[in-house]
């Protein structure tokens, strides 16, 4: 068997004081396959021999229950959640169970607040992102870690009681241009891009590793320029400003989005954040299967932190300092793998990029 990584399931709410873990150890599983990102939440999937005749595999795989779910690697941490997908199947040669877990605040996508809670709606008039986000999540029992500096406060916001949690959140975020994901502890985590300048590793085409990448453009989503329009107040006109990409001269491409619960203050940090994330959606590589879950700097791969990348054939000509946006870790009987999907840097912080990697350099 090829070296690899020791991993480890726990699965349910059962504490064992001898050893402080909660939960039972689970030892079967096949495959594992474990999703970190800087702007979406953790999962793990995994797949495992399924024998309904033991008490013990039924107790372990009740659909619908939600149990807690934790996975370590080497011992530390990664995720903490809850068994959401229990999905079984059998042929004449296997019966087999594939589980997905979610990180804790993965509740609130589709989860609304609980109606003692509400009357027509929730309001947060004069509080912070990290005040709405702290007493939304402590009906959950989710804790918030801010890693983003947030004193402004909304002046007008409300959540309506018919509206999922997340979907509000995520937009508060981005007009605080910043973005969420959840911590290995379970927490809800508001952080940005990370600067560039510490990179894990290069990556170049021909050199192992590094033998397979896919490029996708979006150029649809892309523009010349992109205007916030804040909310008109009365006796006031609507405040607006605009982000101009100064790598798209032409043709004319403007794209107007309004705030509803942003300030007039807020609305340039909000319109370069839409600006950010156009830059992280118009263009992304995927390097797939990269031996071993080891970046060159020997830490395991981790979302927001950056890697210098060279490759002519994915139209990579500069070797470019990219945002990892994803780590995908996979472990088979096989061995280790690791799929990484990355980006433009400063794009989960409100920043154009300095030269784009299709950009010839003039001699």
């Amino acid at each position: 068997m090829p070296n690899q990584e020791a991993v480890a399931i726990v699965i349910g709410d059962d504490h064992d004081a001898a050893t402080g873990r909660t939960g039972s150890y689970f030892g079967y599983w096949q495959n594992v396959e474990i999703k970190r990102s800087i702007d979406t939440y953790s999962t793990v999937r995994f797949e495992a021999p399924f024998e309904p005749s033991r008490r013990e595999f039924r107790q372990t795989f009740r659909p619908f229950t939600f149990q807690r779910l934790q996975c370590l690697i080497n011992l530390e941490t990664v995720v903490t959640g809850f068994c959401l997908g229990i999905d079984p199947s059998f042929d004449p040669n296997s019966r087999v169970i594939e589980v997905t877990g979610y990180a804790k605040p993965a509740v609130l996508h589709k989860c609304t607040v609980p109606p003692d809670e509400l009357g027509k709606g929730i309001q947060f008039n004069g509080q912070s992102l990290r005040a709405i986000a702290e007493r939304l999540g402590a009906t959950f029992g989710i804790p918030c870690d801010f890693q983003h500096d947030d004193s402004t406060p909304f002046k007008k916001c409300k959540l309506e009681i018919d509206k999922p949690i997340q979907p509000f959140l995520t937009d508060l975020a981005k007009q605080r241009n910043c973005v969420i994901t959840d911590t290995p502890d379970g927490e809800l985590l508001f952080w940005q891009g990370v600067t560039p300048g510490f990179p894990v590793g290069t990556l170049t085409e021909g050199t192992a590793p590094f033998t397979k990448c896919e490029a996708t453009f979006s150029p649809e989503d892309y523009f010349s320029q992109i205007t916030g329009f804040g909310k008109k107040k009365r006796g006031r006109k609507e405040s607006r400003w605009t982000a101009q990409n100064h790598w798209l001269d032409k043709p004319l491409r403007p794209y107007c989005f309004k705030l509803e619960d942003a300030e007039r203050a807020d609305v340039p940090e909000a319109t370069l954040a839409k600006m950010g994330r156009m830059f992280a959606d118009m263009a992304t590589w995927t390097i797939p299967d990269l031996p071993g879950w080891r970046a060159p700097n020997g830490a395991i791969w981790e979302p927001n932190t950056t890697l210098l990348v060279k490759a002519e054939s994915a139209m990579i000509y500069l070797e470019t300092e990219l945002l990892i946006r994803d780590v995908i870790l996979k472990q088979t009987a096989n061995g280790d793998t690791a799929t990484l999907n990355v980006v433009l840097p400063g794009a989960f912080s409100g920043k154009i990029p300095e030269h784009l990697p299709w950009e010839e350099v003039e001699s």
